[in-house]
């Protein structure tokens, strides 16, 4: 049983990795609109989808058991803030020419993985799993030296992604129930932020910068 849930863990990340790395395709066909107003449509979309699917799912009563805990409520509130960092990140840092810098992020991720696991979840390696991180290890190494400088918006992604499981997994809650109710935290500020982003430009530059005519 622990063997097929560790395969399934296998796929999954393989899954979810695969469209992260296909994400930037994505996000750099939207370079002339700030990352800011990304993510915002990311929060938004993201939490009606997840509204959809929790509600097709009947797995709204799983939400409103977690709305009546405060304590799970602040940390997932701080979840959100820590993810929603690291969204808004990775949207510049594709967006700004620094994509090998986030790609090197997420190389490095799985190895704080690794350590958080090792040392807030006791977590124990096996031989082979030993070798499969040490060679990881080399590899981020000659990524680094080849760099040429501290690169801190791979470090700021790995650190801040792996915090934000290690908390994730420290909750035991459901990865749906969990993201639906990150995303409805970020909602508000997300919609505040639309909307005012909205009002902006639909103000006309004319008017703005027309000169006042000189009185009489």
């Amino acid at each position: 049983m622990q063997q097929q849930i560790q395969r399934q863990g296998i796929i999954y990340a393989l899954c979810a990795y695969t469209l992260w790395g296909l994400a930037p395709i994505y996000f750099k066909t939207l370079s002339a609109v700030p990352a800011a107003e990304i993510l915002t449509h990311r929060m938004i979309w993201s939490c009606a989808l997840l509204m959809v699917l929790t509600l097709i799912g009947r797995q709204w009563h799983k939400v409103q058991a977690v709305l009546r805990q405060p304590k799970v409520l602040l940390t997932l509130a701080f979840t959100s803030i820590t993810v929603g960092g690291n969204w808004l990140l990775f949207i510049w840092a594709i967006n700004n020419g620094h994509m090998l810098d986030a790609s090197l992020g997420y190389y490095i991720n799985p190895l704080f993985n690794v350590l958080l696991g090792m040392v807030f979840l006791s977590e124990k390696l096996r031989r082979l799993q030993w070798w499969a991180v040490g060679l990881a290890v080399i590899g981020v190494a000659v990524q680094l030296i080849a760099f040429g400088s501290l690169p801190w918006i791979a470090l700021v992604l790995a650190s801040s992604f792996a915090i934000y499981g290690l908390i994730r997994k420290k909750l035991a809650l459901d990865a749906l129930t969990g993201l639906l109710i990150e995303t409805m935290i970020m909602l508000p500020p997300a919609a505040i932020w639309t909307s005012c982003a909205c009002c902006w430009k639909s103000t006309p530059s004319s008017t703005l910068n027309r000169p006042t005519a000189p009185r009489r």
